[in-house]
């Protein structure tokens, strides 16, 4: 329970120990307040009762007139109470016997000392049974029928006083302390967000605001620091991998004329070819290194206007690949980068297989599928999702030529089309690597959710 409670997110820790302590306390106390020991209510309701019985007695005995006493009884009447003039005399018979915890006994004895009182089952001269009799003087006394005692259901004062205490204690904790853990996570949260979606290649120099408290200030300042480094680093490898390559330029020239020179034709062949992969590598470099896909105007282009081109130019060139698919489509994408990613295709299936064929399926949504198919020797599994990396070669397989970022210029201009590419091996050989992209629809939701995101800043609150 620990260990999943300091796995969890911050906001919950910081407003369950500000709130658990105030709820622990409320309950602590509402515990403690039952288990005090109360008084009844047959007890206090009884002590009312006597209280009431001795002002109707005194106001009797305080009348001047048989018309005062009479209107004092009348009134007496009328709030409930149960009451009428008898003889002294029912002060001196049997008194009624009655269970320990009886309403009438509990009434008999919360009356003062000095009032005569005696519980009879039966008056004489009155009406009233069971009835309490008082003494007015050595003639009179009054006889009462006491009340029932009623449960008390109401809600006291106290009680309404204890509860809105409670509570003007407990909600401004509950609310201040959601509030503070909000603050102290909310930039945290942002900030996650910000470094998942974080492109060291695109985007302002410092994406988050260096601005309030000191903490998120510093781990703001930290995190565009770093961002700088990075991007830094990425800038310096990429100036030098184009410097490098660019400079090779001149000697490949040179050995190429050097190489067409030479009165032997097998080692003029053999240099030819070797400096034909120097420089298709040199090539290669300078096409990863652009990343120029996401800067082409899109456009709305014939796909299969388009892969028909890419595969007669590599028929022109002896090998055989083929087409199949529809004869007209219209697909908004970037031309030239998606026509470079199926080049990219059909150059590695040509270097290892004697056939090639490009398929186009357009899906009932819009969305299509161009599947490059060969016959060659394939990939084995655990390594399709190593060769789309850059710069990852295999030993004995397909990729004996270049620098290994074919696929990977392949993966970068089909991300940019928010697709997918996706290799398996074809059945019973050769390799499968399709290209699904997104119907027109989703590509233009995409596209301004994207630059939505750019343009969030990261202001803490």
């Amino acid at each position: 329970m620990l260990v999943r409670f300091l796995a969890g997110s911050i906001h919950r820790q910081i407003a369950l120990l500000a709130v658990a302590p105030v709820v622990l306390f409320a309950i602590l106390g509402i515990i403690s307040e039952n288990l005090t020991i109360k008084e009844p209510e047959s007890v206090s309701q009884a002590r009312a009762v006597a209280m009431r019985i001795e002002f109707v007695t005194e106001m009797i005995r305080s009348a001047e007139t048989a018309d005062q006493e009479t209107a004092i009884l009348d009134a007496a009447r009328r709030t409930g109470l149960q009451v009428a003039e008898v003889s002294a005399a029912e002060l001196q018979g049997p008194e009624l016997e009655v269970e320990e915890g009886d309403f009438r006994s509990e009434i008999q004895k919360n009356l003062s000392p000095d009032v005569d009182a005696k519980l009879r089952a039966a008056t004489e001269t009155g009406h009233l049974k069971p009835s309490l009799v008082v003494s007015i003087d050595q003639r009179r006394a009054l006889a009462f029928l006491p009340p029932p005692a009623v449960p008390d259901s109401r809600i006291t004062d106290r009680e309404i006083s204890d509860f809105l205490a409670t509570m003007a204690m407990f909600v401004p904790v509950v609310l201040l302390s959601l509030y503070g853990s909000r603050m102290i996570a909310s930039p945290l949260q942002r900030f996650s967000q910000a470094a998942r979606d974080l492109d060291p290649d695109k985007g302002p120099e410092r994406p988050f605001d260096e601005i309030g408290p000191p903490e998120v200030r510093t781990l703001a300042k930290s995190l565009n620091d770093m961002r700088s480094r990075v991007r830094g680093m990425i800038e310096a490898r990429t100036r030098m991998l184009r410097a490098i390559s660019h400079d090779l330029r001149t000697p490949l020239t040179r050995l190429r004329l050097r190489a067409e020179r030479s009165t032997e034709p097998c080692l003029r062949a053999a240099l030819l070819a070797d400096i034909d992969a120097l420089a298709l590598m040199v090539d290669e470099t300078l096409v990863y290194l652009r990343k120029d896909a996401s800067k082409e105007t899109q456009l709305r282009a014939d796909l299969p206007s388009l892969i028909n081109t890419v595969c007669n130019d590599f028929a022109d060139m002896g090998y055989s690949v083929s087409y199949d698919g529809p004869d007209r489509f219209a697909y908004p994408c970037r031309p030239h980068a998606l026509k470079r990613a199926i080049a990219n295709l059909i150059d590695n299936g040509t270097k290892f297989a004697r056939h090639v064929n490009v398929e186009l399926h357009v899906k009932p949504d819009r969305a299509i599928s161009i599947s490059v198919t060969d016959d060659g020797p394939g990939i084995p599994l655990e390594f399709h999702a190593h060769v789309l990396e850059p710069f990852y070669k295999l030993d004995s397989a397909r990729n004996d030529r270049g620098f290994g970022l074919g696929l990977s210029i392949v993966r970068d201009i089909v991300e940019s089309h928010f697709g997918t590419l996706r290799l398996e091996n074809a059945t019973p050989r050769g390799l499968i690597a399709e290209l699904n992209l997104p119907s027109p629809d989703s590509i233009n939701t995409q596209a301004n959710t994207t630059a939505a995101e750019s343009t969030v800043t990261m202001t803490p609150p």
